[in-house]
């Protein structure tokens, strides 16, 4: 089973954030995870860009509920 541990990448070299308890000589994988929080708040603000120039009539809820009802081919 394998250990996730955090690293920063400094002068080309990866250094573990917190003390690894490791044997020395021990090999792995760095995996680099996308920054999650910068896409999510770069759709939020599109999606708010939508909504703003869309122009819904009617109460949005009776018109979810109804579009629900309809049968999907």
């Amino acid at each position: 089973m394998g250990k996730v541990i955090e690293v920063i990448y400094e002068n080309g070299v990866f250094k573990p954030v917190k003390r690894a308890t490791l044997p020395e000589k021990t090999r792995g994988k760095v995996i680099i995870e996308e920054k999650l929080m910068g896409d999510i708040e770069e759709i939020s603000k599109k999606v708010e860009e939508v909504l703003k120039e869309t122009k819904i009539e009617g109460d949005p809820l009776e018109i979810l509920l109804e579009m629900r009802k309809r049968p999907w081919d």
